[in-house]
């Protein structure tokens, strides 16, 4: 089950195929994502001859300049599902939650039992046979959004409980310029489908995630790799472990920047009204009986709660004292006849 905490966003750290099909760096990239503060860890498990045809092009943003096509790429970072399971037990034992993106409905019956939640990329939100595979499963499923039309999410919605899904705002561009984020989607997704709701983040950096965050995301998901390399297909829209670290502890900061409305003083601040505001005091010696006038009081720092307000100022003028009193004592109501209440 995905836990979404009510103060700060569900962090995934994606680690994709960015593991280089290295079963070694696969536990590495869950040990390091669990020290850097993530909520869940995120592997992706295909089969290339069911997922791209053989003469399609590697992708623009993979640098591995060995691999010709996106066929060979997939083949040398695809996990098995055994492995899968493997890192599902170890994630548990850790402590940390795991999830998929299963690029096949086969994938679905076979890895249920060992997922928190099911991802889908948004490549596949369109793909019914497979949105049907999870629904049957009953378990929690996180929708990409990237490419999609309304159209295409409110059909895909609609094979999921709201209690069981989740929509991520996304832009497929990798990497995605900031100018492109469209962050505003987040608030848009909330408000229309009523779901949780949170960002899918291919912009280089750590900004456009804690910049999400502070909208609202309820769901943070990064590319993620322990150690940065150019080999990793995701390379340049990928963060490493300290990276993450960094971006979580902001995100916290950030959050806490927004704090509450203004209802009454805020704790912080009391010392400084203290010193700052100023309190209504005497500027000589009077004695009992003695008709107070304007050249009789001024307004000085520090506050005393105890003191006449300064809005009453003009109340008092023309008030009998009942007391003598000092220089720079402040004006309480009990120095004064009142003829009417003054403020508290």
């Amino acid at each position: 089950m995905l836990k979404i905490k009510k103060k700060i966003p569900y962090i995934i750290a994606e680690v994709g195929s960015n593991h280089l099909g290295n079963d070694k760096l696969c536990f590495e990239s869950i040990l390091q994502a669990k020290k850097a503060g993530a909520d869940c860890v995120k592997f992706q498990v295909f089969d290339e001859n069911n997922l791209v045809n053989k003469k399609l092009k590697i992708y623009k943003h993979v640098k591995d300049k060995k691999l010709k096509f996106q066929y060979q790429r997939f083949k040398k970072v695809k996990v098995t599902v055994e492995l899968i399971k493997k890192l599902s037990k170890y994630a548990k034992k850790i402590n940390i939650g795991f999830a998929v993106s299963p690029f096949d409905a086969i994938y679905v019956s076979k890895l249920k039992n060992f997922v928190d939640f099911f991802k889908v990329a948004s490549g596949d939100i369109n793909n019914l046979g497979l949105l049907k595979a999870i629904a049957k499963t009953k378990k929690m499923v996180v929708l990409s959004t990237g490419m999609s039309n309304q159209n295409e999410i409110k059909k895909a919605l609609t094979f999921f409980s709201k209690k069981n899904v989740a929509i991520l705002h996304c832009i497929s561009a990798y990497p995605t310029k900031p100018s492109d984020a469209n962050l505003v989607n987040i608030n848009f997704l909330k408000e229309k489908y009523k779901v949780i709701t949170g960002y899918s983040d291919h912009v280089p950096g750590i900004r456009t995630s804690i910049n999400a965050a502070i909208l609202g995301a309820q769901i943070i998901e990064k590319h993620f790799m322990p150690k940065k390399t150019k080999l990793a297909g995701d390379y340049s829209l990928s963060i490493d472990r300290y990276e993450l670290a960094e971006m979580i502890t902001q995100i916290k900061d950030s959050l806490k920047m927004i704090g509450s409305i203004r209802e009454k003083d805020f704790e912080c601040e009391r010392y400084s009204k203290k010193t700052l505001r100023r309190s209504l005091y005497f500027t000589s010696f009077l004695n009992k009986g003695h008709i107070i006038t304007k050249d009789n009081v001024m307004s000085l720092r520090p506050y005393d709660s105890r003191a006449v307000k300064l809005e009453d100022t003009q109340n008092i003028i023309g008030l009998k004292l009942r007391r003598k009193v000092q220089k720079h004592q402040i004006v309480k109501h009990r120095d004064l006849w009142l003829k009417k209440k003054l403020l508290v």
